[in-house]
Order: C-alpha cells, then structure tokens, then sequence
C-alpha cells in the first residue's frame, strides 16, 4: 500500500510544477520532496516527472494517476474524520429498545437533546417489544431503556448492565366527566376497563399492589404499545389507564379543553427508569452519548 505522504508530496508537486514550491507549502525540505517522489516512482516502477535545473515537466504517467492520487487522499481524509466522529460518539447509529411508559418521556427528551449535541448520530428507538432486556441480550439492540423491576426478574440480567436514571411516579389517567370523577378511593376506578402501555410491564410486581388496593385481582383488559394511545382511549371512553406523571401532566395542560384528567388519588407505584447494556463489552462512544443525554436531563 502507497504511503500517503508520498501521494500527498506527488500532488504537491504536480500542481506547483516546482519541488522548491511544494516544499514550501508542505513546510518541509526539498530534499525531503524530492525523496518522495523517487521512492514512488521506485514503487511504482514508473517515472512521475522530467526534471531539469529549470522546469518539472509531469509524464503522461502522472497525467494519468493524478485524479486517482488526489481521490486516494480525499477518501483517507474522510476515514480519519469519520474514525474521529465514531470514536466521540458523533457519527454512526444505535437501536434503541424502549418500554412504552419511557419513551414518550425520557427517551424523547433524550433524543431532543441528542439533536442538538450529535447532530449527525442516527438512532432508532423500539417501542413496545415483549422483552427489551432479551432484546438487548441477543444484540437486537445497543441499549435498553427499561425498569429496574423487570431488570432484576429478567433471565438475561446476568449478562448486562444497569445504570440507573430516575424514578416517575404512575398516576392512573381518566376522562373528563368520568363516573367516577373525584373520587379518592381505587376501588371506584375497579369497575372499569384498566389499559397499560406496552406488553412488557410486570404485573406480578408494579401492579400487585394496586389490585389488592382496589379488590381487583384481574389483570388489565388493555395492552397497547403507545403511551399515547392509551390516554387517548381515556379521553374518548370510560377506560382507565396508567400514565407516568410527567406525560399526564403535559396531556392535561396542552389542551385549552382538557379531555382527561389525573385521578387525585395515590396508587402507590413508582417505576425506576434504568438504562441497561452489554456487560461484557464497554459501550460504544454512541451509546455513552445517548447516556448523556438522558442523564443531563434530570
């Protein structure tokens, strides 16, 4: 392989037609030109210039290789600068799996974020899969947005990383007008339909609690993969469903007519936001980006 120095002199020389001249605009010796340019024509086996006291005449040789030459060189320069951007986690993509009640959240903001400080970073985020953590054990994804809960009864948790983010409390979410409107005990929300975002929320352990709060043992009726179909449902029925605050809140205050309404009762269910990776390997310059993001948001 050419050493690229010796292509960049050949170029040099090429286009200033002088060896004096190109020394100066590399800022090293003529004598050091000059060597280059017989070291590559020794490799290449052919002659680059004529050279008398006077001029430096390029070869039909030259002619030929000197597009090649400065592609060659140009091609280099992106590898170095992609090399750079890879390796500050500015460049390149990630996958991101994501649990419902984190996404419309805490990975929006992250994201919103990420704009802004790696602008040419590709990531896509999964919603909604029925287990984040095995997503992310067979390399479906780079990183994993889920709750703490779930990480410790998941099989695969031996095999990755926890890196805690924040806690959000759960806030059950109606219509406005709903039967059951202004009501401070749970059991009156019981009688109706209950939705949840994603499929991949323990019940066992986040909701065991609230059904025995409100002598209701079944599990919910609804499962959808949106957090926001979810308090749409709310709004346009007598179906009830969890939301994490944060999201509640701003759905509420982003109406001038508010269509749902927070339940002014406590249901006693936090959810701890985690971001989990590979164990074995240390995150890519990407994923430590995507971790800034979330964590400088709280």
């Amino acid at each position: 392989m050419t050493d690229p120095r010796l292509l960049k002199h050949f170029v040099s020389v090429y286009r200033s037609r002088s060896f004096r001249v190109a020394a100066d605009q590399l800022g090293i010796s003529q004598s050091t030109v000059t060597k280059s340019i017989q070291r590559l024509e020794t490799q290449l086996g052919v002659r680059l210039f004529n050279r008398t006291t006077r001029t430096v005449e390029a070869t039909d040789t030259a002619r030929q290789l000197i597009a090649r030459a400065e592609q060659a060189l140009t091609a280099m320069g992106s590898f170095d600068e992609d090399a750079r951007l890879l390796a500050g986690g500015e460049l390149g993509g990630i996958r991101v799996g994501a649990i419902a009640l984190a996404a419309e959240s805490l990975v929006v903001t992250s994201l919103a974020r990420l704009s802004r400080t790696h602008p040419n970073l590709d990531v896509e985020v999964v919603v909604g899969s029925s287990d984040v953590y095995r997503d992310l054990a067979t390399g479906e994804c780079d990183v994993a947005i889920g709750d703490e809960a779930n990480f410790h009864a998941s099989v695969h948790s031996s095999s990755l990383k926890m890196l805690p983010l924040y806690n959000e409390e759960l806030v059950l979410v109606h219509r406005a007008g709903h039967p059951a409107t202004g009501s401070a005990a749970l059991a009156e929300f019981a009688d109706y339909p209950l939705a949840i975002p994603s499929r991949y929320f323990n019940e066992n352990r986040l909701l065991a609690a609230m059904n025995r709060q409100a002598d209701a043992p079944e599990s919910p009726r609804y499962r959808l993969n949106s957090l926001s179909a979810c308090l749409t449902l709310a709004a346009t029925s007598d179906v009830v469903t969890l939301s994490t605050r944060s999201v509640a809140e701003q759905s509420v205050a982003g109406n001038s007519q508010p269509r749902i309404e927070i339940a002014n009762l406590n249901i006693g269910i936090d959810i701890h936001l985690v971001l989990v990776t590979v164990a074995r390997s240390a995150p890519t310059p990407a994923v430590q980006a995507f971790h800034e993001a979330c964590t400088a948001l709280r």
